[in-house]
């Protein structure tokens, strides 16, 4: 009975080697990918588990349906056993894993094409799939091209592909339907045709019309696996700019209500002190007394004079903030540098530097400092904002990657920053060397 589900031949070998295939071109798509507790003895165990399943797979009947079955069930296990590891949801775990499947199967393509090409004798490199044999391979060439196959892809999979799927990459609920078909399309291109041709080719072996076939197939895959990346980046760089566009709204709404009210604070407290000088005459008051009373005053009337209203607005509304968690705030600006850009874009641009330097400054111990300069070399208008850091930056495409859970409406600073430098044309450049953090924006001076 054991002989009849498990025969000794080359497929008992290959489920093994296909699982093992299979986790590595997976495992590729989802390196960046926010892991769950546990991950450090979850992964080996679920590996392990995958492993087993695929050697305890019976294989009863050389029938390509029952093979393409077999390979379905595969993927769905590891998929499954993904889900326990990485901390995403199941529409981008489902995308990623096919990615990894489409990977393998290119791979897998490109090497039963070589093999077909420029391997000599009439051994079935579908023998790998063989039900009557044991031999993997035909000879050291056929070895040779299997593992540069595989290697090549994989690496190139990686570099093209891989590298960009982020914590930041989602799917939204209406698009269901299209990651299904694109999945199926997937499903359909790795298992059911490959399955179908390497069942056709013990019964009619042409090495040169399977070679073109295994190149088409390979290119199908590659096109589809393009397109669907394509989609997905264009998706999150709409959904990117849709909440850039909702915040910068915010931010012309805050810029409006900040402004009045700091104008508001100046004028009441100007009045307030010059009520205290005149009371304190009157009712001789101790002078001492009186100039304690107005550095009180004081830190509510902090208005800082740069010769640009939008700036003087967003420096007086962080230095209360500064103020707040004693943390020192030293600007160095001429703000009648600024008098090309619109204020909203002004209150934006500052109020995203000094936001995300305040909030890393407040996960240190020790002093707190933040540092702003803007200053004109030569030709150019220097914009820097410096702060100390704790911790670890990753970086993507230039930028960092928010750490926070909640990724879908943090990180975008940053990516804000970039967009109002690169309106004006600007360059943005970020340096996170020897835990210390800084944004550098250069602007072409433009004389008139």
């Amino acid at each position: 009975m054991l002989g009849v589900l498990y025969p000794i031949n080359s497929l008992f070998v290959y489920r093994i080697m296909f699982m093992c295939q299979l986790i590595i071109g997976e495992l590729l798509f989802c390196v960046k990918l926010p892991k769950k507790k546990g991950f450090i003895w979850k992964a080996p165990l679920g590996i392990f588990l995958a492993l087993l399943f695929s050697l305890a797979f019976p294989i009863p009947t050389p029938n390509a349906f029952y093979q393409m079955m077999m390979f379905f069930l595969f993927f769905i296990f590891t998929y499954f056993a993904a889900y326990f590891l990485f901390d995403i949801d199941w529409r981008t775990l489902f995308f990623v894993l096919i990615c990894g499947y489409t990977t393998e199967h290119i791979a897998y393509e490109i090497y039963s094409s070589l093999n077909n090409f420029f391997v000599a004798g009439d051994f079935n490199p579908g023998g790998i799939y063989d039900y009557d044999n044991l031999g993997l391979f035909s000879n050291n060439l056929d070895i040779v091209f299997y593992f540069v196959s595989f290697v090549n892809i994989y690496w190139f999979a990686y570099i093209i592909f891989a590298r960009r799927v982020t914590p930041q990459i989602n799917f939204e609920k209406r698009n269901d339907w299209i990651i299904f078909l694109l999945g199926a399309v997937f499903l359909v291109l790795d298992i059911a045709l490959n399955s179908a041709i390497s069942y056709y080719s013990g019964i009619h072996f042409e090495r040169i019309y399977l070679g073109v076939i295994a190149l088409v197939n390979a290119l199908c895959c590659f096109l589809t696996l393009l397109f669907i990346f394509e989609l997905s980046y264009s998706n999150s760089l709409k959904k990117e700019n849709e909440i850039i566009n909702e915040l910068r709204n915010e931010e012309r709404k805050q810029y409006t209500i900040s402004k009045e009210t700091i104008d508001l604070i100046n004028i009441k407290c100007h009045d307030f002190r010059h009520q205290i000088r005149e009371l304190g005459k009157k009712q001789n008051i101790n002078e001492e007394a009186i100039n304690d009373i107005n550095k009180l005053i004081t830190i509510y009337d902090q208005s800082i004079k740069t010769n640009n209203n939008a700036l003087d607005t967003i420096l007086t509304e962080k230095t209360f903030i500064c103020s707040k968690y004693q943390i020192k705030l030293t600007t160095l600006v001429d703000g009648k540098l600024l008098d090309f850009m619109k204020e909203e874009d002004i209150y934006s641009l500052f109020g995203n530097l000094l936001d995300n330097a305040i909030e890393s400054v407040n996960k240190i111990k020790g002093e707190k400092n933040i540092t702003l300069k803007i200053k004109s070399v030569g030709n150019l208008i220097s914009i820097s904002c410096k702060n100390p850091y704790s911790g670890k930056i990753k970086f993507f495409n230039g930028l960092p990657i928010s750490t926070k859970e909640d990724s879908n409406y943090h990180g975008f600073g940053v990516k804000s920053i970039k967009l109002i430098a690169e309106k004006y044309g600007g360059s943005l450049q970020i340096d996170a060397s020897n835990n210390i953090f800084i944004v550098s924006i250069l602007f072409v001076r433009n004389e008139t």
